[in-house]
């Protein structure tokens, strides 16, 4: 199940209340749009916070979301 957040922007529904990506999903183009919601305020109205650890690792509670991250 996908929550819709913005446009064409939705967070993987899932156990917990935080830190779940957010995802761009236009046909069959899925990609992240942010780490969890609030950096993904900050990416999409221009407030970026710089560049993405590269420790991050998506964390989702449902397989499917997270066999696409």
């Amino acid at each position: 199940m996908l929550v819709p957040v913005y446009a064409h922007r939705y967070l993987p529904a899932g156990r917990g209340s935080f830190g779940h990506p957010v995802l761009s999903m236009w046909q069959t183009d899925i990609i992240y749009y942010g780490l969890d919601l609030v950096e993904y305020t900050h990416q999409e109205f221009d407030e970026a916070r710089g560049e993405v650890d590269e420790s991050w690792n998506p964390r989702t509670t449902v397989p499917f979301w997270r066999d696409l991250l």
